[in-house]
Protein backbone atom coordinates (compact mmCIF):
# COMPACT_ATOMS: atom_id res chain seq x y z
CA UNK A 1 0.00 0.00 0.00
CA UNK A 2 1.46 3.30 -0.86
CA UNK A 3 2.18 5.69 1.84
CA UNK A 4 -0.17 7.95 3.64
CA UNK A 5 -0.75 11.21 3.69
CA UNK A 6 0.06 13.66 6.42
CA UNK A 7 -2.92 16.34 5.97
CA UNK A 8 -2.77 18.72 8.79
CA UNK A 9 -5.41 21.20 6.96
CA UNK A 10 -8.02 20.83 5.08
CA UNK A 11 -8.21 24.59 5.08
CA UNK A 12 -4.91 24.90 3.28
CA UNK A 13 -5.90 22.69 -0.20
CA UNK A 14 -9.30 24.09 0.22
CA UNK A 15 -7.39 27.66 -0.05
CA UNK A 16 -5.10 26.47 -2.94
CA UNK A 17 -8.46 25.72 -4.55
CA UNK A 18 -9.94 29.14 -4.06
CA UNK A 19 -7.02 30.25 -5.69
CA UNK A 20 -6.73 27.91 -8.83
CA UNK A 21 -10.22 28.58 -9.20
CA UNK A 22 -9.00 32.77 -9.09
CA UNK A 23 -6.15 32.15 -11.60
CA UNK A 24 -8.65 30.40 -14.12
CA UNK A 25 -11.02 33.04 -13.94
CA UNK A 26 -8.61 36.21 -13.93
CA UNK A 27 -6.07 34.05 -16.99
CA UNK A 28 -9.39 32.81 -18.84
CA UNK A 29 -10.35 36.81 -18.87
CA UNK A 30 -6.71 38.17 -20.12
CA UNK A 31 -6.84 35.48 -22.81
CA UNK A 32 -9.99 36.37 -23.66
CA UNK A 33 -9.06 39.94 -24.11
CA UNK A 34 -5.80 38.59 -26.24
CA UNK A 35 -8.37 36.90 -28.80
CA UNK A 36 -10.99 39.57 -28.94
CA UNK A 37 -7.71 42.40 -29.86
CA UNK A 38 -6.18 39.70 -32.25
CA UNK A 39 -9.20 39.42 -34.26
CA UNK A 40 -10.37 42.92 -33.87
CA UNK A 41 -6.92 43.91 -35.39
CA UNK A 42 -7.09 41.69 -38.07
CA UNK A 43 -10.71 43.12 -39.17
CA UNK A 44 -9.15 46.48 -38.70
CA UNK A 45 -7.13 46.03 -41.25
CA UNK A 46 -9.00 44.10 -43.64
CA UNK A 47 -12.77 45.53 -43.44
CA UNK A 48 -11.90 48.92 -42.44
CA UNK A 49 -8.14 50.10 -43.57
CA UNK A 50 -7.94 48.18 -46.69
CA UNK A 51 -11.50 49.31 -47.90
CA UNK A 52 -10.67 52.83 -46.85
CA UNK A 53 -7.24 53.36 -48.88
CA UNK A 54 -8.77 51.78 -52.19
CA UNK A 55 -11.23 54.63 -52.08
CA UNK A 56 -8.66 57.02 -51.17
CA UNK A 57 -7.12 56.02 -54.33
CA UNK A 58 -10.27 56.09 -56.30
CA UNK A 59 -10.93 59.46 -55.18
CA UNK A 60 -7.42 60.53 -55.72
CA UNK A 61 -7.39 59.34 -59.17
CA UNK A 62 -10.46 61.22 -60.17
CA UNK A 63 -8.77 64.47 -58.37
CA UNK A 64 -5.81 63.71 -60.46
CA UNK A 65 -7.85 63.72 -63.70
CA UNK A 66 -9.60 66.41 -62.66
CA UNK A 67 -6.78 68.96 -62.22
CA UNK A 68 -4.81 67.21 -65.83
CA UNK A 69 -7.93 68.34 -67.69
CA UNK A 70 -8.00 71.68 -65.94
CA UNK A 71 -4.54 71.95 -66.72
CA UNK A 72 -5.15 71.00 -70.09
CA UNK A 73 -8.31 73.53 -71.15
CA UNK A 74 -5.38 76.14 -68.92
CA UNK A 75 -3.04 75.30 -71.77
CA UNK A 76 -5.12 75.19 -74.60
CA UNK A 77 -6.83 78.79 -73.65
CA UNK A 78 -3.12 80.21 -73.23
CA UNK A 79 -3.18 81.06 -69.53
CA UNK A 80 0.00 80.88 -68.06
CA UNK A 81 -0.75 82.08 -64.30
CA UNK A 82 -3.28 79.11 -64.87
CA UNK A 83 -1.17 77.22 -65.84
CA UNK A 84 1.24 77.17 -63.48
CA UNK A 85 -1.17 76.91 -60.63
CA UNK A 86 -2.86 73.88 -62.65
CA UNK A 87 0.59 72.12 -62.60
CA UNK A 88 0.75 72.89 -58.70
CA UNK A 89 -2.16 71.14 -58.60
CA UNK A 90 -1.37 68.08 -60.56
CA UNK A 91 1.65 67.62 -58.50
CA UNK A 92 0.01 67.77 -55.19
CA UNK A 93 -2.96 65.50 -56.51
CA UNK A 94 0.14 62.98 -57.83
CA UNK A 95 1.64 62.97 -54.77
CA UNK A 96 -2.01 62.53 -52.85
CA UNK A 97 -2.44 59.65 -55.01
CA UNK A 98 1.43 58.08 -54.21
CA UNK A 99 0.24 58.26 -50.72
CA UNK A 100 -2.73 56.89 -50.96
CA UNK A 101 -1.12 54.05 -53.21
CA UNK A 102 1.72 53.28 -50.74
CA UNK A 103 -0.62 53.21 -47.56
CA UNK A 104 -2.67 50.32 -49.27
CA UNK A 105 0.34 48.45 -50.27
CA UNK A 106 1.58 48.91 -46.26
CA UNK A 107 -2.16 47.84 -45.41
CA UNK A 108 -1.81 44.64 -47.86
CA UNK A 109 1.25 43.78 -46.41
CA UNK A 110 -0.20 44.08 -43.00
CA UNK A 111 -2.76 41.98 -43.79
CA UNK A 112 -0.23 38.95 -44.99
CA UNK A 113 1.87 39.54 -42.10
CA UNK A 114 -0.65 39.63 -39.61
CA UNK A 115 -2.14 36.39 -41.28
CA UNK A 116 1.26 34.46 -41.60
CA UNK A 117 2.53 36.28 -37.79
CA UNK A 118 0.08 36.96 -35.27
CA UNK A 119 -2.65 34.92 -35.91
CA UNK A 120 -0.86 31.83 -35.62
CA UNK A 121 0.38 32.84 -31.92
CA UNK A 122 -3.62 33.90 -31.77
CA UNK A 123 -4.50 30.74 -32.19
CA UNK A 124 -1.89 29.33 -29.93
CA UNK A 125 -3.36 31.40 -27.15
CA UNK A 126 -6.83 30.01 -27.80
CA UNK A 127 -5.29 26.48 -27.48
CA UNK A 128 -3.39 27.60 -24.40
CA UNK A 129 -7.27 29.08 -22.90
CA UNK A 130 -8.48 25.79 -24.01
CA UNK A 131 -5.94 23.76 -21.79
CA UNK A 132 -6.50 26.22 -18.73
CA UNK A 133 -9.95 25.94 -18.57
CA UNK A 134 -10.12 22.15 -19.60
CA UNK A 135 -7.45 21.03 -17.11
CA UNK A 136 -7.85 23.38 -14.11
CA UNK A 137 -11.76 23.01 -14.47
CA UNK A 138 -10.98 19.63 -14.02
CA UNK A 139 -8.11 19.95 -11.34
CA UNK A 140 -10.54 22.39 -9.28
CA UNK A 141 -13.67 20.01 -9.57
CA UNK A 142 -10.91 16.60 -8.35
CA UNK A 143 -9.57 18.71 -5.45
CA UNK A 144 -13.68 19.18 -4.40
CA UNK A 145 -14.02 15.81 -4.75
CA UNK A 146 -11.12 15.27 -2.43
CA UNK A 147 -11.95 17.55 0.08
CA UNK A 148 -15.22 15.84 0.21
CA UNK A 149 -13.62 12.86 0.58
CA UNK A 150 -11.36 14.13 3.53
CA UNK A 151 -14.26 16.13 5.32
CA UNK A 152 -15.93 12.96 5.46
CA UNK A 153 -12.88 10.63 6.73
CA UNK A 154 -12.76 13.85 9.29
CA UNK A 155 -15.78 13.51 10.71
CA UNK A 156 -15.99 9.38 10.76
CA UNK A 157 -12.56 9.62 12.78
CA UNK A 158 -14.57 12.45 15.23
CA UNK A 159 -16.85 10.14 15.26
CA UNK A 160 -15.13 7.44 16.01
CA UNK A 161 -12.58 9.22 18.56
CA UNK A 162 -16.34 10.52 20.48
CA UNK A 163 -17.68 6.98 20.25
CA UNK A 164 -14.51 5.29 21.93
CA UNK A 165 -14.42 8.37 24.80
CA UNK A 166 -17.81 7.69 25.07
CA UNK A 167 -17.17 3.86 25.80
CA UNK A 168 -14.34 4.71 28.10
CA UNK A 169 -16.24 6.75 30.29
CA UNK A 170 -18.86 4.41 30.51
CA UNK A 171 -16.46 1.42 31.62
CA UNK A 172 -15.22 4.33 34.13
CA UNK A 173 -18.41 4.98 35.66
CA UNK A 174 -19.29 1.58 36.24
CA UNK A 175 -16.46 0.42 37.89
CA UNK A 176 -16.75 3.63 39.71
CA UNK A 177 -20.31 2.35 41.19
CA UNK A 178 -19.27 -0.62 42.37
CA UNK A 179 -16.23 0.90 44.30
CA UNK A 180 -13.15 -0.57 45.01
CA UNK A 181 -12.31 -4.54 44.84
CA UNK A 182 -14.22 -6.01 47.96
CA UNK A 183 -16.16 -2.83 49.07
CA UNK A 184 -19.51 -4.34 48.53
CA UNK A 185 -18.69 -6.94 50.76
CA UNK A 186 -19.75 -6.62 54.43
CA UNK A 187 -18.09 -8.00 57.72
CA UNK A 188 -20.71 -10.66 58.53
CA UNK A 189 -20.90 -12.36 55.56
CA UNK A 190 -17.29 -12.11 54.26
CA UNK A 191 -18.49 -12.06 51.12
Amino acid sequence: MPDKAHLTSLDALDSFRSRMIQYLEKATTVLDEVNSEVRGTSAWLEDRQKPYWEQQIRVRTRALEEAQHEAFGARLSQFRETNDAQQMAIHRAKRALREAEEKLRRVKLWCRRYQSDVEPLGREVEKLRTVLVMDLKKGASHLERILRALDGYAARQAALLEERSEMLEGLGSETSDAGPPGAGMTEETGK
